[in-house]
Parts: C-alpha cells; structure tokens; sequence
C-alpha cells in the first residue's frame, strides 16, 4: 500500500542545507499499523507530511497503491489525499463555530454528497466512536478526548483506506489516550492501513510494527 524507496528531503534555510529526511525507505502493506517514534527534530513530521502528499520528496520514489505519487503537487496531490488518505492530527482541526455533526459531515459536503446521505453517514461515524448523544455539540463543549474521537469519526464518515495520525494522543490524559488507541486498534482489525507518529514508545507499543527515526533516518 505504502512504499518509500530511498527518500530525502532538504531544505534550504538561511543559506544552509538542511536534511530532514536521509534516504528512507519504509514499506507498509494493505491493513499494516506502523508506528514511528523519535525525538523532536529526527523528520518524522517531514515524513508524515510526505507520506500524506503534503509535500514532495528532494530524492527517492514514493508509491502509494502501486502508483506513484512523489512528483504530484497542486490538484492531483489532493485528489490523492480526499480519495485515499484520512488524517488524524495532535490538534483535533475541528472547527469551533460547526457542531460534531457538521464537522464530520465536511469531507462529505466538499465531496458533493447530498446532505441527506452525508447527514446519514456522519451520524453513523459518530455511533462508532460513541459519541452520537454529542452530535449537535460544539468543540468548545466537549473534552479533548470528545474532540478527537470527533476527529476520527470525520475520517471514518470519508471512508479512507489509510489513516495518518500524527500524534493522536499528544494533547490528551492517559485515559483518554487509551480510548483513542483502542479505537485505532479497530480499525486496524477492520483493514485499515495506519501510520501513527508519536514520541512515546508506550504508545507506540499499541502497534504490531514500530521504527524510529533518529537524524532524518528511520531505524
């Protein structure tokens, strides 16, 4: 599903080259769970957001289903990103002024699904993170813990095959944390393909495969 062949990024800032990434190479198969850990600094954010089509590589090739998508930007790297690839982010994303209900349905309504599918669809994403009892609830009205599973429901309402979570837990209790994990655990049985980042190496133990990145290199 997921392969990266020898891929570098650099940067160029304040007349001096930076190597966020040194050539990686990662492979995740159809329904994998690989969790990356490593310290501020070490690339993972430049990989994640390579990973997601956010950003291009310097060097190396990345396929993504067979296909590559490295060199796509503009357009077509979004196309790859509303069609294939789910983020799960530290900050929830959520937008303060929409409910749970519309902040789930979003993806759906940029899609042009008609309001009463998407109004469906989102109830139901809702119901399998437990919080359909919150849907007309605002973010400011809800636990860090809420929000993020308001995150994932918006991911699970796009029906994405893989899921990118860049520290799902960072902002949350270790109650809260757990909640989360569980459900990346189900959908990870369900036959999803997950990449989760995180620092921490407890967390990072919730998945069958982990690596770590140390200096732009993955381990």
């Amino acid at each position: 599903m997921i392969l990266l062949q020898d891929v570098s990024k650099t940067y160029y800032k304040r007349g001096q080259t930076v190597h966020a990434l040194r050539e990686v190479s990662l492979q995740v198969p159809k329904g994998g769970f690989v969790a990356i850990t490593g310290p501020s600094g070490s690339g993972k954010t430049t990989l994640m957001n390579i990973l997601g089509c956010l950003d291009r590589p310097t060097s190396g090739r990345y396929l993504l289903d067979g296909a590559p998508v490295g060199a796509l930007g503009g357009p077509e790297a979004a196309g790859i990103r509303n069609r294939k690839i789910g983020f799960i982010f530290q900050s929830f994303n959520l937008i303060s002024s929409m409910s749970a209900l519309e902040n789930v349905e979003l993806p759906l309504m940029l899609r042009g699904v008609s309001r009463k599918d998407r109004r469906e669809t989102a109830l139901k994403a809702l119901e399998q993170v437990g919080l359909a009892e919150r849907a007309a609830h605002r973010p400011a009205e809800l636990s860090g813990g809420q929000q993020q599973r308001v995150a994932i429901a918006r991911v699970l309402a796009a029906d994405p095959p893989i899921i990118l979570a860049d520290e799902p837990t960072g902002n949350l209790d270790a109650a809260s944390g757990q909640e989360i994990l569980s459900i990346l655990r189900g959908l990870h049985r369900a036959g999803r393909t997950i990449v989760m980042i995180t620092h921490d190496r407890d967390i990072a133990a919730a998945a069958p495969h982990a690596l770590r990145m140390e200096s732009g290199r993955l381990r």
